[in-house]
Order: C-alpha cells, then structure tokens, then sequence
C-alpha cells in the first residue's frame, strides 16, 4: 500500500518546485519532506524527482501525482456521497490563459470561492497550451483552443474570443502611416505575452509571412502589463477587444486594421467525474464564456492553433 502522506509530501514538492516551498505549504520542516520523498523513493526502488534547481518529477514521479491527484478527487466524491463535509480549505487548480483572467474570469469565479472554502491556484500559459496541463493531470480543468476531449475528459465550448491590433495614436501615425503592411510589421515595436509560440507570433507568420526574429518585440508574459505597454505609446498589440474596448471609446488608443480582427475559440475542459464542487467551477467557467465571450463566428482562423 502506499502511503499517501509521503505522495502528498512529493505531488506538493514537484508542484512548488522547491523543497523549501513545499515544507513551507505542508508545515513541515525542509528536512520532514525530504525524508518523505527519500521514503516513498525505497520503498519503490525509484528516483521520483530530479534534484535540480527548479525541481521537478520524473517519469515514475509524475505517474504517482497524476495517481495522487485522482484519488484526492475520489474522495472529494465519497465524501459528497456520504455528506462528510471537509473542514479544511480545498484547492483547486486550474490551467488558464492570461487573457481570460483578464477580462473577468475571476469575477465569474468570485461568488463560489468566496462561498466554499475553495482555494484557486490558476496555472496560467497561452491557451494553445493549457491542454497539457490537464493532459498530465496537472490541473482539474483547462481553459483551451482545442475543439477535442483528451481522454478521461469532457469539453464544451466557452465562445470565441475576439483579439484587436491596437496603438496610440501618435504611434500609429509614426509607424503605420501608409497602412498596416508587411513592411510596416516588420520595423513597429510589438508586445507579445510571453516567448512561446504565441497566437501573435503565429499569426504574424501565417498571414504575413513574417518569421520570429524579423520584427522588433516586447516579451511580456502578463495581460495587464501588456496592454500598459500599448497604453505608453511603447507598442502595437493583440488584445483581447473587452480588454481593449473602454481605451479605443476614450480615444487613449485605436484599432489599426479591423479587418484583421482574428476570434479564437475556446474550450472548457475538465475531468469527466466531478465533484459538486468541480462541477460548480465549471458552471461558473461557462458562465463567464456566455458573458464575455461572443459565441464563435466566421473570421480569421489560424489553423495552426
């Protein structure tokens, strides 16, 4: 049998990344986890983690988490089941695009966690991405561009979210004064979230045929920080138009070409068996989809997302 203190003690270590950080969420001394690890390693006859700076799971390691996690969500519904009401606060994670949380999924969120003892921690990367967080049992449930359930899993359509080309006027006028060319893309400023393969990067390439080191950019892996960077005159940017909408009717900034509007769908995935807490989570994702989220329609489609 194992024991599931010490699989607690490795799923959150491989989760912080750190030792430190771990003992620090479990209350217990660095050294407690470290024994617990080197336990559960054995009794298993097998390394489970890789003690590098950040830290993180093996093969083995991440096949005991993903098991942890499972039966963590077993007994969430056992204890639905025999009316055991958890004392404790609960965490639930969540594999998130920046882009949502920027324009209300907290909100949408808010009455529910204020109403349980529900902890969020939101596991943010770009939503071409998320899908693979759920797909190693590393969250309950993912916001996504892919139309297609992963195994074990559910999904339903959140809508489709609309992303502008917006600067400042005076940038506009400095960089885009004959019109929203190649030529003009090449030599503009942008800010793009992050340094993956972002839906910017990819549509660049697609409809421009503009590869990544043949345009000056901003790497700013934040929606808020991103859109500032537009606001200061320092960039052109993809921005999501409910991010973009108050800003464009002051005037502060305005839409370039909207022609080039681009909708991406989006998808909520989540575990098939859910807790009633699971699946108030994800009545409430939905209802953030039905609000701020027009439902999908016929634009620019980049089909490799």
């Amino acid at each position: 049998m194992l024991d599931y203190k010490l699989l607690e003690a490795l799923e959150m270590v491989v989760r912080e990344s750190s030792f430190e950080r771990a003992a620090k969420r479990l209350f217990l001394t660095q050294s407690a986890v470290s024994q617990r690890i080197k336990s559960l390693e054995e009794k298993l006859g097998k390394v489970l983690v890789v003690r590098e700076s950040p830290v993180h799971a093996t093969r083995a390691g991440e096949k005991l988490i993903v098991h942890f996690r499972q039966v963590r969500q077993l007994e969430a519904a056992l204890a639905e089941q025999i009316d055991f009401k958890e004392q404790d606060w609960q965490s639930v994670r969540l594999g998130v695009n920046a882009d949502s949380l920027a324009i209300g999924l907290l909100d949408a969120l808010a009455p529910l966690l204020e109403s349980e003892r529900l902890l969020l921690e939101c596991v943010i990367d770009d939503e071409g991405y998320t899908l693979d967080l759920l797909r190693a049992g590393d969250v309950a449930g993912c916001i996504s561009t892919q139309p297609s359930a992963v195994t074990g899993c559910a999904v339903q359509s959140l809508g489709s979210m609309p992303y502008v080309f917006v600067a400042t006027p005076a940038f506009a006028e400095r960089h885009f004064s004959q019109g929203f060319t190649q030529t003009a893309l090449m030599h503009a400023p942008t800010a793009i979230f992050g340094n993956r393969d972002s839906l910017h990067r990819r549509w660049l390439g697609e409809r421009y045929g503009i590869m990544d080191d043949h345009f000056p950019c901003h790497q700013i892996p934040e929606s808020h920080a991103l859109f500032d960077a537009v606001c200061f005159g320092l960039a052109y940017a993809a921005i999501p138009y409910a991010q973009a909408k108050p800003a464009i009717a002051s005037g502060k900034i305005i839409e370039l070409a909207s022609s080039e509007r681009i909708h991406i769908p989006l998808y909520w995935h989540h575990w098939q068996k859910q807790t009633q807490e699971a699946k108030r989570i994800s009545d409430a994702v939905l209802a953030f989809g039905r609000r701020a989220l027009p439902s999908q329609e016929a634009s620019l489609y980049l089909n490799a997302l």
